[in-house]
């Protein structure tokens, strides 16, 4: 019996000390880191919340995609990414694997303004717009009112009063495509269940990698399977799929 008090006793001191750790650090610690590196690279992350900069700094923050360019892309390819967010997966692709041909596109525009000091704070001159993917050109009303992996187009439409958003200029892919100019063979698109507005019949022949991010959570099981199924029919094969997560590559 007193045996199994001491351990009940060291269990919740031991519980305690955490809590009390996990607070101190996101109370006193975060809030006053101001930049860090990912990777070798510099990221500005002052105007971040101390939740994003402790999944930074964890090294857990876009880790699937970080592997799968890792080990799928090359310096030769030409990529657009859809979704930038704050320019991590742009600048691995382009300082760490050599990719020279990348565009990209973020829909917040304060998050496309982190983006471009975090391009800035690694010498990389970025070829970005401030715009979102959406199924028709024009504008949308982007929810900005949680931390940016957060953001979307995708919301319920009934509790939209109680929604924060703001307006962006917005295209189809065509268009987007139409915007970067040069010929794209790689895709990389992480949009919080945008993707599911995408015509992927209308995908260029020249595109043969897709790297992509879907939210079944958002969109429904229905949708994602959908997606996957068009891409299979259009010759590409799953050559990688980790917590919905998916490199797509064809011939």
């Amino acid at each position: 019996m007193f045996a199994t008090k001491t351990l009940f006793e060291k269990t919740l001191l031991h519980h305690l000390l955490q809590e009390f750790q996990v607070r101190y650090r996101f109370k006193y610690v975060l809030p006053k880191i101001h930049e860090i590196m990912l990777e070798g690279l510099k990221f500005d992350v002052s105007g971040l919340s101390t939740k994003i900069r402790n999944r930074l700094l964890s090294g857990a923050y876009e880790s699937h995609e970080k592997k799968m360019c890792c080990d799928y892309l090359s310096p030769s390819d030409s990529v657009l990414e859809i979704g930038g967010a704050i320019g991590f997966i742009g600048l691995l692709c382009q300082k760490k694997l050599g990719i020279k041909n990348y565009a990209c596109f973020e829909a917040n525009p304060k998050t496309y303004e982190i983006l471009k000091r975090n391009y800035e704070l690694n010498g990389v001159t970025p070829r970005v717009w401030n715009m979102a993917l959406a199924h028709a050109d024009g504008h949308v009303d982007l929810e900005v009112g949680s931390d940016f992996w957060e953001n979307s187009i995708c919301y319920d439409n009934a509790a939209k009063n109680g929604v924060k958003t703001v307006r962006v200029p917005a295209g189809t892919l065509d268009t987007l495509l139409g915007m970067v100019g040069n010929k794209v063979n790689t895709l990389i698109i992480d949009i919080e269940g945008a993707e599911q507005f995408i015509d992927f019949q209308r995908i260029p022949e020249e595109i043969s990698k897709i790297i992509i991010e879907l939210h079944p959570g958002v969109m429904g099981q229905e949708v994602m399977y959908n997606i996957v199924a068009t891409l299979i029919g259009l010759g590409f094969r799953v050559a990688r799929e980790e917590n919905d997560t998916f490199v797509f590559l064809r011939k």
